[in-house]
């Protein structure tokens, strides 16, 4: 765990002149690293092949006035999953480290209310791996359903699902229409269930090659519609995809299986809110218990399910079920991972806890550039442009000044320091598993990785094991997908840059003091 160790000076009786003495031995050699750092840095952007791409830079010891480096710091950059640096700090400080999102189940005479509180962890597989004891996700609609049933044994006329938390505008209006059939481009809703995917597996027929291959899908249900428009192939690879009708839950497979791969191919589903309130129904009338009068599943979805109305007034009723997620679990699956359902769901929850209103892009927007304003002043606010929460929008703007500013003001908060730092990824763990793997680091490094089509960026904090931190904003824009790979390695250098000149000045801290 990354904290933060305060020096211990031995106190004796010292001259003036001494004192001067000792300070100036100190500060000598820490000016010069500091201009070699600044030197090695520019060396390493001069020597990259990275085409005609800009380059942000922006370095400075935490608790230090002046940056050890300032490259173009304080202009705009597209900052990709960066963002979600902004996003999960400015939800810290809004909700509070000890916030829990709460997703509750009510029972109300013969209706069933499902509440969302915008938790994007809901039965989301990974979360459902690490649960104990495991669960898939058929058990957990199986768990719930118990739960339901258990007060509700002769039935119930209808379960509402109430999403209100947010808005429902699921897509965000400037994310690119080819990313919306990818698993990371996930609508966005206050109740969302699955990760807002659906799982498909594909596996050859055993009637051989040139025959559709054999499907099945997480979660499963008769009226989840698939068009299996692939083949069985004898020879090559995998090569089968996903595509979704805009406004259903249809589903088209193509291309080749020629093995049962590993991994499902995950793909968004539609209106998730309503999606989930199907799934409930079916899994209750599989145990029996009728729904608006029908006590079996069919090959179509339930009708006795609906959205609340936007203006419409629900009582308490009594509940019987409540799903809680910690707010740490949120940020971390945010950060490490980068998963951008999470950061939008944070950008949407703040939005609704400081307006009361359904959290939206709009609102959630304008919470995170006040949170700015508190804590870096209203230049950084002003020269931020937040579109979405997780980066996935090419209409982001920040600087490398400011996201530099952001980290240090968490990693000098006693309350906030250790949540967000926990949260981001770490050499070998989450987004940073295959960084730096070339790299003899000497010092902790932690951080936020960001890739978008002409963009790659780095931001994080190297920690020397003495307590002295430097952090770090590396924004590269309007680099070509052929030298992408190079921009992502340029990144990477000057953190080694970093990490091998705060190992150099840790120990000449030492020597002087």
């Amino acid at each position: 765990m990354p904290t933060a160790h305060t020096p211990t000076y031995r106190t004796h009786s010292r001259t003036l002149t001494r004192i001067a003495m000792v300070a100036a031995l100190v500060l000598a050699p820490a000016i010069a690293s500091a201009q070699s750092l600044a030197s090695r840095v520019q060396h390493v952007i001069d020597t990259a092949d990275i085409g005609k791409a800009r380059v942000g830079v922006c370095i400075r010891e935490v608790g230090a006035a002046s940056p050890l480096v300032y490259l173009d710091a304080e202009s705009g950059y597209i900052p990709a999953s960066n963002m979600k640096l902004l996003t999960s700090g400015a939800a810290l400080r809004v909700l509070g480290p000890d916030f829990v999102f709460r997703t509750e189940f009510a029972i109300d005479g013969g209706r069933v209310i499902v509440r969302g509180d915008g938790d994007p962890a809901l039965a989301d597989p990974e979360v459902l791996r690490n649960t104990e004891p495991r669960m898939t996700v058929q058990d957990f609609l199986e768990t719930l359903a118990s739960a339901v049933g258990d007060r509700s044994p002769d039935g119930c006329d209808e379960i509402i699902i109430d999403d209100r938390v947010f808005d429902r505008e699921y897509v965000h209006p400037s994310w690119d229409p080819d990313d919306l059939n990818k698993w990371y481009a996930p609508q966005v809703a206050g109740l969302n269930f699955h990760g807002n995917l659906l799982a498909i597996f594909a596996s050859p027929s055993s009637g051989g090659a040139g025959a559709p291959p054999r499907l099945s899908t997480e979660p499963a249900s008769a009226w989840i519609t698939l068009e299996n428009r692939a083949r069985t192939v004898s020879e090559n690879r995998n090569t089968y995809w996903a595509s979704r009708s805009p406004t259903s839950n249809t589903f088209r497979i193509f291309g080749d299986v020629r093995s049962t791969a590993p991994l499902p191919l995950n793909v968004p589903t539609h209106d998730n809110p309503l999606l989930f309130g199907h799934l409930l129904t079916e899994r209750l009338m599989s145990k029996g218990i009728a729904v608006g009068g029908s006590a079996r599943p069919g090959l179509n979805p339930p009708t006795a399910v609906r959205e609340v109305a936007l203006d419409e007034s629900l009582p308490e009723g009594e509940l019987c079920a409540v799903v809680t997620t910690p707010l740490q679990e949120v940020i971390n699956r945010c950060n490490t991972d980068s998963i951008n359902l999470y950061a939008e769901a944070l950008l949407k929850r703040i939005g609704h806890e400081i307006t009361r209103e359904p959290g939206s892009w709009t609102n959630g927007a304008s919470v995170v550039r006040m949170t700015i304003q508190e804590q870096l002043g209203p230049d950084a606010a002003v020269s931020t442009i937040i579109a979405d929460g997780s980066g996935l929008s090419h209409s982001n703007l920040v600087t490398p000044r400011t996201l530099v500013d952001w980290i240090e003001t968490f990693a000098t908060d006693p309350e906030l320091r250790d949540p967000f730092l926990l949260s981001l990824a770490t050499p070998g763990r989450g987004t940073f598993t295959r960084r730096f793997r070339d790299a003899d680091l000497t010092n902790h490094v932690a951080g936020k990785s960001g890739v978008l089509t002409g963009v790659r960026t780095l931001s994080g904090i190297v920690i020397a094991p003495g307590g002295r931190e430097i952090v770090f904003s590396i924004l590269i824009n309007d680099i070509s997908s052929a030298k992408g790979p190079n921009g992502t390695k340029l990144a990477e250098q000057i953190v080694e840059e970093i990490d091998s000149y705060l190992a150099k000045l840790s120990s000449t801290t030492q020597y002087g003091g």
